[in-house]
């Protein structure tokens, strides 16, 4: 991948008992977390990605599985400790380089509550990995079954911005942001919004489609480039 080295991060695993110390250090290509208030200098991890060999990936496959924490850091995150805590997902898989001859390993780890669309609908809040406007509506009106229109996609940004329920949370290769709000609370601004005529539905009956968006499209968005 051309330059992608500029946008990669850097992952730490410190593990340390009464006889030895271990730690270790992976290419982190993708990071989504949110800044906890107390204790500073720390965050929820929502999203791991990370490449190394063998034996690396396992020991943090297995610290995931421990609820153990990691340093991140990366273009534009200082180093801070993040853990993706209890119930977290991971998934393996294998990346191959022409001219090397075992290929390295590649492990996504995501946040129970980055991985179910249920908790979003239950919470009150919505983690996206893309900040872009259209990505943003059409997630938020696929979980919540909003009606609407893929062209209102402005709109509801700037709702949005004016109720003060979008805040942009820690990226490294992607520009992640933290919705709030409910059903109900967005249902609202669409009655209000066609009734103002801010927005307005078809005037002909019909399905409506929506574009299709791949996870390839959702990270490219963001003006990163591979």
């Amino acid at each position: 991948m051309k330059n992608a080295h500029l946008r990669f991060g850097w992952l730490t695993y410190v593990k340390s008992t009464e006889k030895t110390t271990t730690s270790i250090k992976l290419r982190l290509d993708r990071f989504i977390g949110e800044v906890l208030p107390d204790p500073p200098r720390q965050a929820k991890a929502h999203l791991i990605s990370v490449i190394a060999g063998d034996t690396q990936i396992a020991a943090v496959s297995a610290a995931i599985s421990l609820g153990d924490r990691f340093i991140v850091e990366g273009p534009g995150v200082q180093a801070i400790r993040v853990c993706l805590e209890r119930n977290a997902q991971c998934f393996k898989g294998s990346v191959q380089f022409a001219g090397r001859k075992k290929p390295l390993r590649h492990l996504i780890a995501l946040s129970e509550e980055f991985a179910s669309s249920n908790v979003s609908t239950s919470s009150g809040r919505t983690l996206l990995a893309s900040s872009d406007n259209r990505f943003i509506w059409a997630s938020m009106a696929h979980i919540h079954g909003i009606p609407g229109m893929p062209d209102w996609a402005e709109w509801f940004a700037s709702e949005l911005q004016t109720h003060r329920a979008i805040i942009p949370a820690l990226g490294i290769g992607c520009a992640p942001v933290l919705v709030k709000g409910a059903k109900e609370q967005f249902l609202s601004w669409v009655s209000w919004g066609v009734e103002s005529g801010a927005v307005c539905f078809p005037a002909e009956t019909g399905p409506i489609r929506w574009p299709n968006s791949s996870l390839k499209q959702t990270f490219l968005s963001t003006g990163l480039r591979a």
